[in-house]
């Protein structure tokens, strides 16, 4: 299997070394990556845009990788691999693939549990993975690589990965609908229905979209920062001061699609009724069910707060913010990019 690959390096655990008393970002560590390709018959081409701990990246190096990325010459290349911090893996995969939208190869973000000088660190095979699905599958569109352990390396969908899990820093993909596995040379898809199939994702390239996305990437940030994101917490009296420096509000809610609708000074209730009055988006979600709603939802909804379309909270995040940057309309929202949204009806097993 050959191919010509070309390697993002963003700094992260996978661009790191250990010392004495702490892990930080080295150097001479990126390129060794290269290295764990093993045999594989791989042209590789390098870059390196930034180098960080990803848990310091921002909407602007959001921003710059997206542009980065965008001007390399797809035609020249059969995948790009992106080398990068597990910590905003996730978040980095759900801005690209909005930022690339109808990216005519694979682009697959790796990272490392371990630096790779450590004997049990999942970097390299993640990387060997990454390349021999990108290679042999040939799939447009934006996915992530990462092995769980005494798992096989799993591909996610750039907009399906949820953040890493703060008890077992385990990677999963919202309702278990990762793309599919890697393991000995072979890629298996996940047959489960909600999940896109290959020739979906063959198709979900339009020329149209990716000549949409090297024209965004002419613009400023792809990310609006003037986002106020609420989180979901009982009874709180937070929600004060002047909301006309945000573009919009997005309040996270409960697993049923609710948040605290009581009344009084410095409420929810309040602060929606301020931000509808001033015409600035206040939208509640991701909302599972938008046709059998509680009388809490109800009441926000009188508000003028708007129901949110049912992906992951942090695909939500970004792709609000995606929109409010390159002045699309909030009604994208519920039209599906990149295989984002959480509904069987538009899915077929394969």
């Amino acid at each position: 299997m050959t191919g010509r690959v070309h390697v993002v390096f963003t700094g992260g655990t996978i661009g790191s070394s250990r010392g004495d008393d702490r892990t930080d970002l080295d150097p001479k560590t990126s390129r060794q990556l290269l290295s764990c390709a093993l045999e594989a018959p791989v042209t590789f081409t390098t870059s390196e845009p930034f180098s960080i701990l990803s848990e310091d990246a921002t909407l602007d190096h959001w921003t710059l990788l997206a542009k980065h990325l965008a001007e390399l010459d797809f035609s020249r290349l059969d995948a790009v691999v992106v080398a990068h911090g597990s910590d905003t893996l996730a978040w980095t995969a759900h801005a690209l693939a909005y930022a690339l939208h109808g990216v005519p190869k694979p682009v697959v973000l790796v990272a490392s549990d371990l630096p790779l000088s450590d004997s049990f660190a999942n970097g390299p095979q993640n990387f060997r993975d990454a390349i021999a699905f990108a290679l042999s599958e040939k799939l447009p569109g934006v996915f992530v690589a990462w092995k769980n352990p005494h798992q096989d390396t799993i591909l996610h969908l750039g907009t399906r990965i949820l953040p890493c899990d703060t008890h077992d820093d385990m990677f999963r993909s919202v309702l278990g609908l990762h793309f599919g596995t890697q393991a000995d040379g072979e890629f298996r898809r996940n047959p489960a229905l909600g999940n896109p199939s290959r020739s979906q994702l063959a198709t979900a390239s339009q020329p149209g979209n990716w000549l949409e996305s090297i024209r965004w990437a002419q613009m400023g940030s792809l990310f609006e920062s003037n986002l106020l994101v609420l989180p979901a917490q009982p009874g709180y009296r937070s929600v004060h001061g002047d909301p006309t420096s945000w573009k919009a509000v997005l309040q996270l809610p409960y697993h049923s699609g609710t948040a605290c609708s009581a009344e009084g000074p410095f409420s929810l209730h309040e602060f929606a009724l301020t931000c509808h009055g001033l015409g600035i988006p206040f939208l509640l979600g991701p909302v599972r069910h938008p046709k059998n709603t509680y009388a809490s939802i109800q009441r926000l909804v009188r508000c003028g707060v708007q129901l949110a379309p049912h992906l992951s909270e942090s695909a939500l995040t970004v792709k609000i913010r995606w929109l409010l940057a390159t002045g699309q309309n909030l009604s994208r929202l519920s039209e599906p990019i990149a295989f984002d949204l959480l509904s069987e009806s538009t899915l077929t097993t394969e």
